[in-house]
């Protein structure tokens, strides 16, 4: 049974919201935190804009000045502590100057509309640093979430270059896949950057996280809905007719009870992969 669960996610609500991946990670993981056995930590990069004063920011202390070789340079990263508010919900925030503290709320691009051309590389990052927090905090968690595009790192990663490494040899991984367009491609460089050989992985990265995930759940919002993705996109369906996965359907109408069911399913999934 899978009682360690590290959540990751590019934005929790409220700290972090343009679309339903940030509601979704706040529920689910409040849900999760009250069931008795369960210890859940959530990561998400700390963002320029979050105020550090208004969500009460902490430094971790054995998360300071963490040294992580990426794209072929020694970057120090800190992580700093807290809770969702009214919650007792822990989170973990990377923090990086360049790569997220100019970030604004949009996220993904600049205000005048325009795509940031380097957020694979933002989030190849974040998974890297994800991966190497957990052994310095002397933490091994029996599952870890990842979810959508921006974490679709962290399965091939664990898959291809964390291998041989016995402290994440008994972990395992849920894909969470929220959405499907054309933030999924990545370029030679974000893989690179990470040590991934780019050569023998494909440019599609949600197809190479459902390779190496452990399991992969597909959530059809009702705003957003996948299946539909999957029916145009034979690559993506033929992967992922290949592998374990599951697609729960995300109605509009979500009151309390339904809301409950969906994620009594998502936790009965989790214990069992």
């Amino acid at each position: 049974m899978n009682n360690k669960i590290f959540f990751l996610s590019s934005e929790i609500a409220p700290f972090s919201e343009t679309y339903y991946v940030s509601q979704f990670t706040k529920r689910f993981c409040s849900y999760m935190h009250l069931q008795p056995d369960t210890d859940i930590r959530l990561n998400q990069p700390k963002f320029g804009y979050i105020s550090e004063r208004k969500y009460i920011l902490r430094e971790v202390i054995r998360l300071k000045d963490m040294s992580l070789d990426f794209n072929g340079e020694e970057n120090l990263v800190n992580l700093k502590s807290a809770f969702i508010p009214d919650t007792r919900v822990q989170v973990y925030f990377t923090e990086h100057e360049k790569y997220f503290k100019p970030i604004c709320e949009l996220l993904y691009k600049a205000k005048n509309g325009r795509v940031y051309k380097d957020n694979d590389m933002m989030y190849a990052y974040f998974a890297k640093v994800a991966l190497e927090t957990l052994k310095r905090l002397h933490w091994c968690p029996d599952i870890i979430v990842c979810n959508d595009w921006q974490l679709s790192f962290v399965p091939v990663l664990l898959a291809n270059f964390y291998k041989d490494d016995p402290f994440f040899k008994d972990i395992k991984t849920l894909f969470i896949m929220h959405s499907i367009n054309e933030n999924r491609f990545m370029r030679d460089i974000s893989y690179r950057s990470v040590s991934l050989d780019d050569k023998k992985l494909d440019t599609d990265n949600l197809m190479n996280a459902v390779k190496y995930a452990d399991y992969t759940l597909a959530l059809n919002h009702y705003s957003d809905p996948i299946n539909k993705s999957f029916v145009k996109d034979k690559n993506i369906n033929s992967v992922i007719r290949k592998t374990k996965s599951k697609m729960i359907d995300i109605p509009s109408d979500l009151d309390a009870s339904k809301w409950k069911n969906i994620v009594q399913q998502i936790e009965k999934l989790i214990r069992t992969i």
